[in-house]
């Protein structure tokens, strides 16, 4: 394997290799189909395979014939050289498996036969960990950059349609809208279904927010092991969506704890709850250096590394947006907050795109800024009340939606990268807005049988 981490044209192995997986998942896919055809949401799945399928090939071929490289062609490359050092070391691989990179330096033990991974993934531990993943899955691809890449599409498929079976187990909004939301947005499509950190961020989160939930209906191994494998996966990977999803589940979870009981039981919980809230915090902000990556001091050191390198490296091409922001403190970042969070969910504006795929998530902003207002149009007084398993759900994706966009607008700095980072939180948030825009009609569709959709 080359030393280097350009890839500028599909191979040989890349066509065969991955006409031979294209074949297998769509006969996967069809027996899937097959037996849960008699199931209306199904008319779904097999235009979700090929949505998934095409735009990741899409993806694929524009970073290689556009860029000839990238994250997502280095991440290739270092799955590559860890499987071939399994191949021939396999004591080796492990310990790269079970241990960060090494520092600013290459291991010797990488060599001419198992390549040389690049040196500025390897050094960053939150990148260097995708390598790790894909090269799982590398020793089936056969030396195809575009395979692995179908692969990781086609995980991220099912994970996305397991998503979209759990939200029609509970959520009362008509089956069109859920499918926009969760399987056919182009950006999430595009940016969530490749050899990418977005693709196993967003998959993840969206295992964990499930088993946070089925595990609020009652406590299981299995819920247990997705929770802490995914949860291990997102803190590997981008920590601050690991942070915007337990913050929220965890308050909610203090408030709905005993909702059932009397109202002293009730309030001393809560009071209880609160207090370890405010004492963790406490803690959290005292003592947070020994939590590394996560602690107060390297999120806003961090935040502001990435912030500086986005709008002052010249590498960098495409448009900028500034937050107005002159100093990197924690109250500065809040005051920032709502141009964040308003930066991250509806930009880039229609009129700031600068490219075809920047002006389709400037289109898709516009769409959502309309469903937005039509939030605040007059409501029916006598609605239903939401089924409580929708409000835990709603309340837990608003807050970490708004969380996320924080981090994601503070930090991106690029519109091209915006559009990227903010991929995983619109199907969330667009969620929520369908079902406050259309909780006051009739269910069109019932939902699925509570034991299909959890299983």
């Amino acid at each position: 394997m080359s030393t280097g981490y350009k890839y500028f044209a599909f191979t040989f192995n890349d066509y065969v290799f991955t006409s031979a997986w294209l074949i297998v998942f769509t006969i996967i896919t069809i027996g899937i189909y097959l037996r849960n055809h008699q199931n209306p949401d199904y008319k779904y799945f097999m235009p979700h395979f090929f949505w998934k399928m095409f735009l990741g090939i899409a993806f694929a071929t524009f970073y290689v014939y556009t860029y000839g490289s990238g994250d997502t062609t280095a991440y290739y490359q270092g799955a590559e050289c860890l499987k071939d050092l399994a191949m021939e070391d396999p004591s080796s691989y492990l310990h790269e498996l079970i241990s960060g990179p090494s520092g600013d330096y290459i291991p010797s033990y990488y060599n001419s036969r198992t390549g040389i991974p690049p040196i500025w993934i390897y050094k960053e531990p939150n990148s260097w960990f995708i390598c790790k993943l894909a090269s799982f899955f590398a020793f089936f691809t056969f030396k195809s950059y575009l395979a692995l890449n179908l692969i990781f599409s086609f995980i991220s498929t099912l994970i996305t349609w397991r998503f979209f079976l759990f939200v029609r187990s509970f959520l009362t909004i008509r089956v069109g809208y859920v499918a926009i939301a969760v399987l056919f947005i182009p950006t999430v499509g595009f940016w969530c279904s490749g050899l990418l950190k977005d693709t196993v961020v967003y998959c993840a989160s969206l295992i964990l927010l499930m088993n946070l939930i089925k595990a609020l209906k009652g406590l299981k191994v299995t819920h247990v092991v997705w929770i802490i494998l995914s949860a291990y996966i997102i803190g590997a990977t981008r920590s601050f969506v690991l942070i915007s999803i337990l913050i929220p589940f965890i308050v909610t979870f203090i408030f709905y704890f005993n909702r059932s009981a009397s109202f002293i039981v009730k309030f001393i919980t809560r009071t209880i709850g609160v207090g370890i809230i405010f004492l963790v915090i406490f803690a959290y902000s005292r003592y947070s250096s020994t939590f590394e990556e996560l602690s107060t001091q390297n999120l806003v050191s961090t935040a502001e590394v990435i912030y500086n390198d986005f709008q002052q490296n010249q590498g960098y091409t495409g448009k900028r947006y500034d937050l107005g922001i002159s100093e990197f403190t924690t109250s500065s970042m809040i005051k920032t907050t709502p141009v964040a969070i308003l930066t991250a969910i509806y930009r880039p504006f229609i009129w700031e795109a600068s490219g075809f795929f920047m002006l389709v998530n400037g289109l898709e902003s516009l769409v959502l800024l309309y469903f937005t207002l039509k939030l605040f149009q007059k409501r029916d007084k006598l609605a239903p009340r939401m089924e409580e398993e929708s409000r835990i759900f709603f309340i837990i994706c608003l807050f970490s939606c708004l969380i996320m966009a924080f981090f994601v607008g503070f930090t991106s700095g690029l519109f091209g990268v915006l559009v990227r980072l903010k991929a995983p939180l619109i199907p969330f948030f667009l969620l929520f807005v369908f079902h406050r825009i259309t909780e006051n009609n009739p269910k069109k569709n019932a939902p699925l049988n509570e034991k299909t959709a959890l299983s």
